[in-house]
């Protein structure tokens, strides 16, 4: 017995370098599991996987040995305008620093270059880039998203075309009230700057620019911003209701160890104030988790009921918080009055739907109710049970031409935005470019601005967006490189 333990302990030491070949071999292309070819060898599964990452690695030297690391693969012609386009690729295609830029010609090319000549050919970019700029079309933007950021307390007015994210406006000012909104606007419009609807927060200047400059276009409420308003309304109450129910249990167990004391009445006057208030909390955080579902699922959701019955519900909603605002307003009032200020603006987009939904029902001579009754179908998964059930109606009613009715409501909603997210999309990907600059004034923005819509997405939920720029998706026209468009001649490698 004892030799036959020894020679399964010591199996693994034994194999040679053939047998061991196989084993890897083995355990890449079996499809067994670890364990039982483990048991049938008589080895552990660490040396299992050593073997395998042996092979693999063995595999990978293979097929790398064929080009050393050594080994010349294209010359690189390097010119004073070759060294200025790396600099520009470098500033805006990896966010460096001038600095950066300078440290990389003197740590990889061996050639000095000051921080000064790198402003200089910076700058060159930059008028470049504005005489492009200011040549550009702005008729196509359909659905605008204006926004505001701040760099180290200035404000940056930023908007953008949310169908293409086209951004059309990128300029740090001393100020953002309504008279600086409105000037940019007007030099928006006289580039054909029209959109059919504007999307924004609830900012006094943006929105007194905007009544100021471009009155007759609608400027819509962003839902994003009040649904996360009313999250974080609905956080609070929860972790409040937590905190008093552990509080409660807390002073629970102080009371059965005070009862074995003989000192039952030392917290029942805690305990008594303690449940009230967890009674109280927990109605509060239940009745909020109650409206912020039905503002989220029912009133906010494209995929639901029909203007008239959304103003009711919202007002509902609006008069149950004005009830539970009593209870506690420090944390209520505030998000009720938001609420009720921009009724109109958040229920715009259903407007937009009713309309689109009117040439609907017309074009398949229909009622609108039963176009609307579609859309709110679109709640239900399309292979779920609820969705077969609710939809056989309808199937009768149309037969074949409910499936172009659905298409065409589902590419009315598609194309029907309620929020300015896009915007926020635009905000994030210019903090990485601010991060590491204390200036972003003197045409900085401009050529920024130039870089994002002349740059393509490498990815994107949108497929039509990969691969393309904003300006070719806004345009439907290609254009060069945008470091052709600046007058660099790109290198290419010989074939």
């Amino acid at each position: 017995m004892e030799a036959v333990t020894r020679s399964e302990l010591y199996s693994a030491q034994l194999m040679n370098a053939t047998k061991r070949k196989s084993l890897a071999l083995e355990v890449i292309t079996s499809k067994s599991p670890l364990t039982k070819i483990a048991e049938i060898h008589q080895v552990s599964h660490k040396f299992l996987y050593g073997q395998k990452n042996k092979a693999i690695s063995a595999i990978d030297d293979a097929f790398l040995s064929t080009e050393q690391e050594n080994e010349v693969l294209y010359n690189l012609p390097i010119t004073k305008s070759w060294i200025k386009q790396c600099i520009t690729a470098l500033t805006l295609n990896c966010h460096s620093s001038f600095r950066g830029a300078s440290k990389f010609c003197e740590d990889l090319l061996d050639y000095q270059i000051s921080v000064g000549s790198i402003y200089n050919i910076m700058r060159t970019n930059i008028i470049k880039a504005q005489e492009i700029n200011n040549q550009e079309n702005l008729s196509n933007i359909g659905l605008g998203a204006p926004d505001e950021i701040f760099h180290h307390n200035k404000p940056v007015l930023t908007g953008v075309d949310i169908r293409s994210l086209y951004c059309y406006l990128l300029s740090q000012e001393q100020h953002r009230d309504g008279d600086t909104w409105a000037i940019h606007l007007w030099d928006l419009e006289k580039k054909g700057f029209n959109p059919e609807r504007v999307i924004a927060d609830d900012g006094v200047g943006l929105r007194a620019g905007h009544k100021l400059a471009l009155d007759h276009i609608p400027c819509d409420g962003d839902n994003f911003h009040i649904t996360k308003i009313l999250i974080e309304l609905r956080r609070y109450f929860r972790n409040r209701l937590k905190t008093a129910v552990s509080y409660r249990k807390h002073l629970g167990d102080k009371m059965e160890k005070a009862k074995k004391l003989g000192q039952h009445q030392k917290y029942s006057h805690k305990l008594g104030l303690a449940k009230k208030h967890e009674a109280k909390t927990k109605y509060i955080s239940t009745t909020i988790d109650t409206l912020v579902s039905w503002m989220e699922h029912d009133i906010l959701n494209k995929a639901g009921p029909n203007p008239a019955t959304r103003y009711k519900l919202f007002d509902f909603v609006v008069s149950e918080f004005k009830k539970l605002e009593k209870l506690h307003p420090h944390r209520i009032r505030a998000v009720r009055i938001t609420l009720q200020n921009q009724r109109n603006l958040l229920l715009a987009f259903s407007e937009v739907l009713d309309n689109k939904f009117e040439k609907i029902a017309e074009r398949f001579s229909c009622s609108l109710q039963t176009v609307w009754k579609i859309c709110e179908l679109q709640r239900c998964d399309y292979e779920s049970t609820n969705y077969i059930i609710r939809s056989i109606p309808f199937q009768l009613q149309f037969e074949e031409e409910f499936e172009l009715i659905e298409d065409a409501v589902i590419a009315a909603m598609n194309t029907t935005e309620r929020t300015s997210s896009m915007i926020e999309n635009l905000n994030s990907r210019l903090s990485p470019y601010f991060f590491l600059r204390r200036e972003i004034g003197h045409g900085y923005l401009d050529l920024l601005r130039f870089y994002l819509n002349h740059t393509p997405f490498l990815r994107s939920e949108q497929q039509h967006r990969i691969g393309k720029t904003p300006t070719e998706i806004l345009t439907g026209k290609t254009h060069n490189h945008w470091l052709e468009m600046l007058g660099f001649e790109r290198f290419k490698r010989a074939a």
